[in-house]
């Protein structure tokens, strides 16, 4: 009689409870389920990461090239500005040296006219040909 009455309850019970683990399994799995397609999707994401390395990796070397070659340029240029800056330097030294030259050449030049002015003969010489130029005068007006 026990099992007659105990049977159906204990039947009942036991069909509840294996209902309920089978949810509580199911529900499990659904979660792992979710889980694993949302990893996939994530690393799905990330099957470009290899070439998108590569890209990267590419550009990086060319903009590591891109600047020596700016570097070597900027140098480039900073050693033909000191160039000039010295060609103008030397330029510069050039004009004041040439200027000393001509204004030495002149003093000299100056300086020896002025002496050869005070010497007796040339003073002389002068007189005699400057009375010949007013005697020549003198004659062509009569």
């Amino acid at each position: 009689m026990v099992s007659k009455v105990g049977a159906p309850a204990y039947t009942e019970w036991a069909n509840g409870y294996i209902a309920n683990m089978k949810a509580i399994l199911n529900k499990s799995r659904e979660g792992h389920t979710a889980a694993v397609k949302e990893r996939i999707e994530s690393v799905s994401q990330l099957k470009d990461v290899v070439e998108t390395t590569k890209v990267l990796f590419d550009v990086s070397k060319e903009t590591a090239q891109l600047e020596a070659k700016a570097f070597e340029l900027k140098q480039t240029v900073d050693f033909a500005h000191e160039a000039k800056s010295v060609l103008d330097s030397w330029v510069r030294y050039e004009a004041n040296v040439r200027q000393r030259e001509q204004k030495q050449l002149a003093e000299s030049v100056i300086a020896k006219i002025e002496k050869e002015i005070r010497t007796p003969k040339f003073q002389q010489q002068v007189l005699t040909q400057s009375i010949a130029e007013v005697e020549k005068l003198f004659a062509a007006s009569k």
